[in-house]
């Protein structure tokens, strides 16, 4: 059972009717004065900068989306009456927007009376679609085993390993197959066309990248032969699409910005709806590299996982986008995907008959964690984000000996502190007394020793691989150390220093580190190293860049990194914090600048499948579990394990590599 809504303006006035599937049409009726064109538009303006500032609908955006609902069914309950011929089952609703001018409109907001959360994009009970008109035919894609997907990612890898990382859950059971994807220069174009022709042909093709419009024509973001950026025209991939593919692809999915906005010769989306491809998931807006991650992965969760969703894009994309919701505290962002669909039915695969099995695993050596959690094992054995704290045994003695300055340098102020104050307010209260030039000069005096690096640091670095890493370490040991286990990385440190951050290159199979003048545009994940010093100290030349230190250093310093660094940059690196699960070492939730740097790098809570491994001496185990202080709304981590920093140099261990 599905329902047909036509919207069409006349002047400044909107009409909407309706129909049935079996062709039942309802007189077309205007949505009445105060929701007329102008209205509408700056109820879409309303929607769309609510979700650039990651925002809920306000109480007058709320109800001008149940007004809209009102006045779209107006005259009649045709929601009721469908339900009830097909009770159990949601109801398709496909919407023929007729002007471009409505097409930009996040109808799937609308929400119903008397519901705070009652919107169609998230409703159990009906599925929203953009219907598209085409002659091309329609049937469903019978997929017996696992659904393929061909991933392309001209502006590198970032984004495809979050992606693929995202997914890993539905690949390892065989409900997925990731094909190699075309990434960098090899996305150029003509590679594209030219991989669609060959076998195995995906059943879905995901983009991520860049799209826009030029002179009013939706391109998309391509490489040429230079691994540069290039502007194609969605219709050339359309006409390939509908050349050699419209038997065989059935879902492409443009995690691109505005990949559904419309123009004079319709979106993107619609665009390549039109070629055969039964329905394209394209975004309206801008959208955060991590929602759209998270909304491709529930897309895919639900959609592979046949026995619930049985094929169908609309029901998993309601799915998704209630999976946003929750994640992300209500962001309108959740408005923002939409689904163009060609025919008449959201199930777009048929999975009768399908037999899943699970791929064949490569045998990897794992580190042998002796005497320590299978946990830790497990974690190694897997792509990671570590985050290395502070604390520790072999830091004690230069602590104490920092500590013990501190409280010399207030004596002499007359202005002694109590023994047990953090030091963190132990640092503040000498800046206002001494000065923050000899707190400089104290910390100088402790730390430029080159004292030797802990021996677990040595055995960390074989254990980091490519990815984003995080240490709060004074000294510059692990980067020291990662540059020489990996001499075929290239690693980048990002290190807070007095007026900003400080940016340093290591080119895989170089020996000098080279400030840059600016940031790379992009990071690749999957190949490069990154290493963030947020709390600065000394570089990896052993150059000073004054330490965050007092406790209004963390408050005033510490800042987001998407504020920080170019966009695309800062994407690559949060994405893959926000989906890679971390390895916490030597961190504390009583201590206050750990949960503020946590609150940073995961203002959504740590990832799933994240480990903690602390101190038995810190006895902060409960905590840990219970996630007390933790940002988000996490539950706790997956695990917790106590152990000493000396005790995982074994668990670190193994053969030298890169």
């Amino acid at each position: 059972m599905r329902m047909e809504i036509d919207l069409a303006s006349a002047g400044a006035e909107v009409r909407a009717s309706t129909r049935w599937s079996h062709d039942d049409r309802t007189a077309p009726h205007g949505l009445g004065s105060d929701l007329d064109v102008d209205a509408i538009a700056r109820f879409s303006e309303g929607v769309r900068a609510a979700a650039a500032n990651a925002r809920p609908l306000d109480a007058g955006l709320l109800d001008a989306a149940q007004a809209l609902h009102r006045a779209v069914l107006r005259g009649l309950d045709p929601l009721r009456t469908g339900l009830a011929a097909a009770p159990g089952n949601p109801l398709l609703v496909r919407l023929w927007l007729l002007d471009p001018k409505l097409q930009g409109v996040p109808w799937e907001a609308l929400c119903r009376p008397g519901e705070a959360m009652g919107f169609w994009a998230s409703s159990p009970a009906l599925l929203p679609v953009r219907g598209v008109t085409t002659s091309e035919p329609w049937q469903p894609r019978a997929v017996r085993g696992a659904l393929r997907v061909l991933a392309v990612a001209p502006l590198g890898g970032a984004g495809l390993y979050a992606l693929r990382s995202a997914l890993g859950e539905r690949i390892d059971t065989g409900e997925m197959e990731w094909l190699d994807p075309l990434v960098g220069p090899a996305a150029r174009a003509s590679a594209l066309f030219d991989r669609l022709r060959r076998e195995p042909i995906p059943h879905v093709l995901h983009f991520v990248g860049h799209g826009g419009q030029h002179q009013g024509v939706p391109v998309l973001q391509f490489a040429d032969e230079d691994g540069d950026a290039r502007w194609v025209p969605a219709e050339l991939l359309a006409q390939q699409i509908q050349a050699s593919l419209r038997s065989y692809l059935r879902l492409i999915v443009l995690e691109a910005c505005e990949g559904a906005r419309p123009s004079a010769f319709a979106s993107a989306a619609e665009i390549l709806a039109r070629s055969g491809v039964d329905a394209v998931v394209a975004h309206l807006w801008p959208v955060k590299a991590d929602v759209a991650r998270a909304c491709s992965a529930e897309l895919y969760r639900a959609l592979a996982a046949g026995s619930q969703s049985k094929g169908d894009v609309a029901f998993s994309m309601n799915e998704a986008r209630r999976a946003l919701l929750v994640a992300f505290d209500g962001s309108a962002e959740a408005f923002s995907p939409v689904v163009y669909l060609r025919g008449p039915d959201s199930v777009i695969f048929d999975f009768k008959g399908r037999k899943i099995v699970p791929p064949a695993r490569l045998t990897q050596a794992t580190p042998v964690t002796r005497g320590i959690d299978p946990a830790l094992g497990r974690m190694l054995g897997k792509p990671f984000s570590l985050l290395l704290g502070d604390r520790f045994r072999g830091q004690r003695p230069l602590i104490s000996g920092f500590r013990d300055k501190l409280h010399k340098e207030l004596a002499k102020a007359a202005a002694p502190a109590a023994p047990g104050l953090s030091m963190s307010s132990l640092a503040q209260r000498v800046a206002l007394h001494r000065g923050v030039s000899k707190l400089d000069a104290e910390f100088q005096k402790t730390f430029r020793g080159g004292a030797p690096p802990p021996p677990f640091i040595e055995a960390l670095a074989r254990a980091v691989g490519p990815g984003v890493h995080t240490t709060l370490l004074r000294h510059p040991w692990l980067e020291q150390a990662v540059a020489e286990k990996h001499p075929r990385r290239t690693i980048y440190v990002l290190h807070q220093g007095d007026q900003g951050l400080i940016l340093l290159c290591r080119e895989a199979g170089s020996t000098d580190w080279e400030e840059l003048d600016a940031p790379p545009e992009t990071i690749d994940p999957e190949q490069e190293i990154v290493l963030f010093r947020p709390y600065g100290g000394y570089t990896p030349e052993h150059v000073f860049a004054r330490p965050l230190l007092t406790e209004d250093d963390y408050q005033l310093s510490l800042r987001d990194l998407d504020g920080a660094l170019p966009r695309d940059l800062a994407n690559a690196i949060l994405s893959t914090l926000s989906y890679r699960p971390a390895l916490l070492l030597g961190m504390s939730v009583v201590t206050g600048h750990h949960r503020l740097l946590l609150h940073r790098l995961y203002p959504r809570g740590v990832p799933r499948g994240s480990l903690a491994v602390i101190d038995p001496e810190d006895a902060e185990r409960e905590l840990w579990k219970k996630g007390s202080g933790l940002p988000g709304k996490n539950e706790g981590l997956d695990d917790v394990i106590e152990a000493s920093m000396e005790d995982l140099v074994e668990a670190f261990g193994g053969e030298d590599g890169a």
